[in-house]
């Protein structure tokens, strides 16, 4: 009869180890499985479909009206955690206003001075999120190597799959006023306003991992 409890036993024993190592492996499936789950989504901007627009007061009378045509970047998005970050590079060669001779000008060295100031870029340090929905941006922008605190607004934000392709991506735009003071482009401020108000048109690629 010893015998038998003895197997009995072993039998218990046996199974009881079985069972903890299922759940054991169970856990760590699960822990693998949260752990994927929670990576951030990583986007690469299209510099092809994405730009740079503004606006600004002329002599108080009009709004003139221009754009940058080439920005890069790069959006890295946590909606489980609320964080991420965000990084446009913005090509100020690339300023467009519709008349050659002012763009030259606002290449030029009372302006943007694109020959020691190529680009200006701003960088995340605070993203606002509403439940999973990103809607603003705190950070800095960086502008002929000064660097201010600016606010991003999430104006619109779309994600979704292409047809063709099969890529993921999304299409936000991105609004935001600054004052062109604040970096230094101080000529001509009483016949052309102090204020900026900018518009990021962005399409981002997601980065598959």
């Amino acid at each position: 009869m010893r015998s038998g409890l003895l197997s009995l036993s072993k039998r218990i024993a046996n199974s009881s180890c079985a069972r903890n190592a299922t759940l054991a492996a169970a856990l760590l499936a699960l822990a693998h499985a949260a752990g994927a789950s929670a990576a951030p989504d990583t986007y690469q901007v299209d510099p092809e479909l994405s730009s740079t627009e503004f606006a600004v007061s002329h002599l108080g009378l009009l709004t003139q009206h221009g754009r940058f045509g080439r920005m890069s970047g790069t959006i890295v998005l946590d909606k489980e955690s609320h964080t991420g970050a965000i990084d446009f590079v913005v090509d100020a060669t690339t300023v467009d206003t519709g008349w050659r001779a002012r763009d030259a000008w606002l290449r030029g060295e009372d302006m943007f001075d694109v020959a020691r100031y190529p680009v200006m870029r701003f960088r995340s340090t605070q993203l606002v999120f509403n439940q999973d929905r990103l809607i603003g941006i705190a950070g800095l922008l960086t502008l002929r190597d000064i660097t201010r605190p600016v606010t991003l607004k999430i104006d619109r934000m779309q994600c979704g799959g292409e047809a063709e392709g099969g890529r993921e991506g999304c299409g936000a735009g991105v609004v935001s006023t600054i004052k062109r003071s604040d970096f230094g482009l101080n000529y001509a401020l009483g016949l052309v306003g102090d204020d900026i108000d900018l518009s990021f048109q962005v399409t981002a690629v997601r980065v598959r991992r």
